[in-house]
């Protein structure tokens, strides 16, 4: 049996904020290596460290018509002690209950690591981009809805749409920008 060593990193940034990109990101995070900080070279802004969060990354699901692109983020809504007790996780409540509030984006990574789990094995696999649309949550977990960055133009947009304004595009949709 072969086993794939599978990383995703996220960075959650204000879009609006002014700078550059790595200037924009707030919180940075992997989901891996628990009690330890990976450093990894993910390109958008050189080597960072990671510090662990537990969660679990839903990617995309795509309707026929290309639109109403969404994912999922699900963080543990229990102590980090695994004791059972509901509710009492209230670092990953807050950050994303922080995100949905100031209406920040997110970046995804999926990452091929090494077999203990150390380093890129590689460039990333895949790199979504989303917008942190809303949360809800039960005594156990937490899920953080994302969405496409086409969802949110609710509008005529009066410029063209591009991977840094939007985040990832269908190309299977039809899009007008009047």
């Amino acid at each position: 049996m072969t086993v794939i060593a599978l990383t995703t990193f996220i960075e959650i940034f204000d879009p609006k904020a002014s700078g550059s990109y790595s200037d924009q990101v707030i919180y940075k995070f992997q989901n891996s290596t628990p009690d330890s900080v990976i450093s990894a070279n993910l390109g958008s802004m050189g080597t960072a460290s990671y510090p662990f969060l537990s969660f679990i990354y839903q990617g995309a699901a795509l309707t026929k018509t290309g639109d109403n692109i969404e994912a999922g983020l699900f963080l543990a809504n229990e102590d980090s002690d695994r004791t059972g007790v509901a509710g009492a996780n209230k670092l990953s409540m807050s950050y994303a209950a922080e995100a949905v509030k100031n209406k920040w984006s997110i970046k995804v990574y999926t990452c091929k690591m090494n077999n203990t789990f150390t380093a890129l094995d590689g460039l990333p696999l895949v790199i979504d981009t989303w917008l942190i649309a809303s949360m809800s949550y039960d005594a156990s977990s937490i899920e953080v809805l994302l969405s496409s960055g086409v969802d949110a133009v609710g509008g005529n947009t009066g410029r063209y749409l591009t991977t840094a304004i939007a985040g990832s595009l269908p190309v299977t949709g039809q899009i007008f920008s009047k």
